[in-house]
């Protein structure tokens, strides 16, 4: 029998990209009324990107350190439920979500903004 691969598809990738994008929507939409066109969408583009980084750093963090924090965590006896994997994954969808964020915001400025 062989093992389960443990990446995401390509639907569950989709999903969050898709919150994302909603997510950037709504930001935009929100800020739209006070901003303006040119800041509410430069400023949801912000957020977008600034979880993207997050999402990127901390999943090539738990990447490179996880075996250590798992070693800390039997020395120490801790009680956390926190494993490499879920980190992984808990940082591959803050990455996703910030990539459907900061995409919508793009596409919005071009089509509020323009070129």
């Amino acid at each position: 029998m062989t093992d389960r691969d443990g990446r995401p598809s390509g639907r569950t990738v989709a999903r969050w990209v898709g919150i994302g994008s909603l997510l950037g929507v709504v930001v935009a939409g929100a800020l739209f009324p006070f901003a303006g066109a040119r800041r509410a969408t430069d400023t949801s583009f912000a957020l977008g990107v600034l979880l993207f980084g997050f999402g990127v750093a901390t999943w090539g963090g738990s990447v490179g350190f996880g075996d250590s924090m798992s070693a800390v965590q039997r020395h120490l006896g801790g009680e956390s439920a926190w494993s490499r994997e879920g980190a992984r994954q808990a940082f591959a969808v803050l990455t996703w979500v910030g990539a459907g964020w900061a995409g919508t915001a793009v596409a919005a400025s071009i089509l509020l903004v323009g070129l």
